[in-house]
């Protein structure tokens, strides 16, 4: 937060431009590393020259006066991250710096503030457990009386007829009617649910059962290392959730690690994000550093883009429509800033811009497969 030290209140500039003056010194040699004062901050730590002590109201005042600066250079930042592609990285490496938020900081405030959202606001998940209006319980039953009634015509017996019942209003589980041949009367068979994980299916309960079982195959028939650490992590899990029938308490406890490490995901491939680039344009004078910076501001305007999408999609009507103009903007924005940026034609541009997408989507999908491995094997 060292931005906010060298601002000045708004007032005291006014009144310092109208005098003309240069201000007068508080203090012969800076109170912070003891360098002495030629100007109002120390040309050796940038620290201002302020008195030793302050009063309530002055204090307050550098406080409302900080406050201004950095709300003024942010929103300025934003503003033109949201709206002008590649034009903050031009401005960045052509030494023009102190007007605008520093890329860095941006980042960190903005990606707290799009996963803050993306973990606070509520899912769809929520509006499905709200309970049913009187109306929608009539109909409900009603149905439900309908189907009675005709598994009882099938012949069906009014335990089975409960037990599909059961199965049927279930989240995890959607069930069908299944008629063998010979048999007239039909079966009941659950459907598992693709979201979830049947641990079920696991054959054995234990490692000393899975060993057994290898010891007395052929040495070229035993599973390999590989299969070996999955198959023992499958029976440490199934051990850990035997109670989770569906597997729906798994795949919570998975998505929701899953969920927390993708941030982590994605800032590890920032430098991998600026190299692309950088063998994209091996042949244009840029330094790794600069297309880094080029990399960071497109990460501020993915997570700005994704934070609005994320609060739109709870205004009716509107919302679903500036959403849609927000996804097309953000899929248009790369390819715009790197027209702007390394000043190619339009068909070297898009070239390289597929180009990339696949080769960063290869290396997202790894960085995931990675993750997911490793949280798959510490939860």
């Amino acid at each position: 937060m060292e931005d906010l030290g060298k601002s000045f209140p708004a007032a005291e500039g006014m009144v310092e431009a109208e005098e003309g003056a240069k201000p007068k010194h508080t203090n012969e040699f800076c109170l912070n590393c003891g360098t002495k004062l030629e100007d109002l901050y120390c040309h050796h730590c940038g620290q201002k020259d302020i008195p030793r002590r302050r009063t309530m109201g002055e204090l307050i005042e550098n406080f409302i006066g900080s406050f201004y600066s950095f709300e003024s250079k942010f929103f300025r930042t934003v503003r033109f991250i949201l709206l002008k592609p590649g034009f903050l990285p031009l401005e960045y490496t052509s030494g023009k710096r102190e007007s605008y938020y520093h890329p860095a900081r941006a980042y960190v405030f903005i990606s707290f503030v799009f996963f803050l959202l993306f973990f606070s606001l509520p899912d769809g998940e929520e509006e499905t457990e709200k309970p049913m209006s009187k109306a929608d319980t009539e109909e409900f039953n009603k149905g439900m009386e309908q189907m009675r009634k005709g598994l009882y015509q099938a012949g069906l017996e009014s335990a089975v007829v409960d037990s599909i019942y059961q199965a049927s209003v279930q989240d995890s589980t959607e069930v069908d009617l299944v008629y063998s041949l010979g048999n007239d009367k039909p079966t009941i068979k659950k459907k598992q649910n693709p979201n979830s994980i049947n641990f079920s299916d696991i054959e054995y309960k234990t490692f000393e059962e899975y060993d057994s079982v290898q010891n007395t195959l052929a040495e070229e028939e035993r599973d390999g290392w590989f299969t070996r650490l999955f198959s023992r992590r499958a029976i440490e899990l199934k051990a850990r959730y035997k109670e989770d029938d569906s597997g729906k308490r798994f795949a919570e406890d998975f998505m929701s690690s899953f969920s927390s490490q993708f941030s982590t995901v994605l800032f590890y491939l920032l430098p991998v994000f600026a190299l692309l680039f950088k063998l994209l344009y091996v042949r244009r004078d840029f330094y790794y550093s600069e297309h880094l910076v080029f990399a960071i501001f497109y990460y501020n305007f993915f997570y700005l883009a994704a934070s609005v999408y994320l609060l739109m999609s709870f205004i009716p009507y509107v919302g679903g429509i500036i959403n849609f103009m927000i996804s097309l903007w953000m899929i248009a924005y790369l390819p715009i800033a790197m027209k702007k940026m390394y000043k190619q034609s339009w068909r070297k541009t898009i070239f390289k811009f597929v180009l990339f997408s696949f080769a960063f989507m290869l290396c997202l999908g790894i960085g995931t497969g990675i993750s997911a491995m490793i949280i798959l094997f510490n939860l």
